[in-house]
């Protein structure tokens, strides 16, 4: 009986070794689809195309998470910029606007407005609010 434990032994370890916890393969950071430079059209989707460009990034993710009543308390910090504006990227954020609303987090867009009466402030707004412009 001894001689047969001995003899499984090496079996038993190599199953136990097998069914050890295993160290996770890390998963590369989300990477925004806008980089630096990159000029853009703010066109918002749905029924209304105009888009609310935020004066931070926080309060753009604040008030996409928020309730009703919190959301629209923030609207004083936004600017309603016509569908079609211009804009060039200075900044993104991967996945930074969690929503009720979206199935995955948005990229928040901080950019720079080329077209009018903004033109030459800086702005944030949700990716996809924006469309890659065709040189």
């Amino acid at each position: 009986m001894r001689k047969l434990a001995w003899a499984l032994l090496p079996l038993i370890l190599l199953a136990l070794a097998g069914t050890g916890h295993k160290t996770p393969v890390p998963t590369p950071p989300p990477q925004c689809e806008l980089h630096q430079g990159d000029r853009i059209v703010l066109y918002g989707s749905g029924d209304d195309p105009d888009v609310l460009a935020w004066d931070s990034r926080f309060r753009l993710r604040s008030y996409h998470a928020a309730p009703f009543d919190e959301a629209e308390q923030l609207l004083s910090h936004a600017v309603l910029e016509a569908a079609g504006t211009r804009a060039q990227v200075v900044a993104c954020v991967a996945g930074f606007v969690p929503s009720h609303s979206f199935e995955t987090p948005e990229d928040a867009v901080g950019i720079m407005i080329l077209s009018g009466p903004e033109k030459g402030i800086g702005k944030w707004v949700i990716g996809s609010d924006t469309r890659l412009r065709r040189r």
